[in-house]
């Protein structure tokens, strides 16, 4: 099960409130958490963040990914980006870096043969549009 630390809209129109949690990855956007780390209110001005830092710390430790928000939200807060992003892939750029064998060229591939018993196929003459759609009348 791939698990996933974002948010989960509430509120109301033009006043969003956001609750943090764990989800399966596979989940709707605000569909039921495994469980919840705080809340993030963009409009608010005393609190807008809240958050478990033990629980998120701990479910990174077990392999969850962050979104992006999130991941901002927990790099403010004061968690490492080291507990999450050590587990990416390598960048192309640093890949392509790295010492490649080359690759071994493959013999040309001699195009099949027809069976002899197979008919040619035949050509047709590209479609045109008919003299009446063309506007065109018939010459006397």
């Amino acid at each position: 099960m791939s698990v996933v630390i974002r948010l989960s809209r509430a509120g109301r129109v033009h006043l969003p409130y956001y609750h943090i949690g764990v989800f399966n990855s596979r989940t709707r956007r605000d569909g039921r958490p495994v469980e919840q780390l705080g809340f993030y209110d963009p409009k608010s001005d005393k609190e807008p963040v809240r958050i478990d830092l033990e629980r998120a710390k701990y479910w990174l430790g077990v392999g969850a990914k962050p979104s992006r928000t999130v991941a901002t939200i927990l790099k403010q807060q004061g968690i490492a980006s080291s507990a999450w992003s050590a587990k990416k892939p390598a960048k192309k750029a640093e890949a392509g870096k790295t010492a490649k064998a080359p690759a071994k060229k493959s013999a040309a591939k001699k195009p099949a043969k027809k069976s002899p018993a197979a008919p040619a196929a035949k050509k047709r003459k590209p479609r045109t549009a008919t003299s009446k759609a063309r506007g065109e009348k018939k010459a006397k």
